[in-house]
């Protein structure tokens, strides 16, 4: 069984969400974590969770490359993600997708963007401890605030999606939170990738989680393809075949138990 922990099925052009919800148990996908990214799109990711029970769940956050758009409405903000979570408890099980982004960060006023991006993040945070919810962690070109603000804040119940960076920022990682769990996506079947497959090959088993991030970052078997939850097998088995080649002593079903088992407590699911 598998769960994939991160993805965007919103997006998907090729299939409908239905299509997609309906075809999870041809390949074994137990359950996904429905990501959005704005107050809107929260909602959507609710509705949808409330439709498909124990199958879907959702998260609720604000995206740090989208929260310009609630520039000066920090509070009334987090108060609305807050009244959405405690109307459907049952269904959201995390926030997302917050942190730093300073990819897409407008370079000439990068030191305002990043203090409103701190801002939210800092809030979301703080809403997500109120509640012992996981924290999903989008950190793109910026590791070293990202791990700064999680330490400043004391939050220890998060998630490196889509993770990206190397096997030390990994173990620092692991060493701050004994509840850090480390998601790998489809990057890592990408030869280009030798990083994160060292990473992958050495982190501890019960830190490993499995994302798709569809309908982006198709696997490498299926490159030039629509991302779709069921290619989560993909990068299950590359991972594993890393730690394998790793002198790893997992056999398959062990492996695939504990990245299941990880998945289900991480969501409290």
């Amino acid at each position: 069984m598998l769960i994939d922990t991160h993805t965007h099925i919103y997006l998907n052009k090729k299939f409908s969400e239905q299509e997609i919800i309906s075809n999870l148990w041809s390949d074994s996908i137990d359950k996904i974590i429905s990501i959005w990214i704005d107050l809107k799109t929260s909602q959507k990711s609710i509705d949808l969770a409330i439709a498909n029970p124990k199958i879907i769940y959702a998260t609720i956050w604000i995206h740090p490359t989208d929260i310009k758009q609630y520039k000066g409405n920090l509070d009334e903000t987090i108060i609305s993600l807050e009244k959405m979570y405690l109307e459907n408890k049952d269904f959201v099980k995390g926030i997302w997708e917050c942190w730093f982004d300073f990819h897409w960060i407008d370079k000439d006023n990068f030191q305002e963007e990043k203090e409103l991006q701190e801002a939210f993040f800092s809030a979301q945070i703080e809403l997500a401890l109120k509640y012992d919810l996981p924290i999903i962690v989008h950190s793109r070109n910026s590791k070293e605030d990202t791990l700064r603000v999680l330490k400043k804040l004391n939050a220890k119940k998060f998630i490196l999606h889509c993770y990206s960076e190397d096997l030390d920022f990994a173990y620092r990682a692991i060493y701050f939170s004994s509840e850090c769990k480390i998601s790998f996506s489809w990057i890592v079947t990408y030869k280009s990738a030798p990083t994160i497959q060292n990473t992958a090959a050495n982190i501890p088993l019960d830190r490993i989680l499995v994302e798709t991030d569809c309908p982006f970052l198709p696997p490498q078997d299926v490159r030039w393809s629509e991302n779709i939850p069921n290619n989560t097998k993909y990068n299950l088995k590359k991972v594993f075949d890393l730690r394998q080649a790793n002198w790893k002593k997992e056999t398959w079903e062990e492996f695939e138990k504990q990245v299941y088992e990880n998945s289900m407590k991480i969501f409290d699911i």
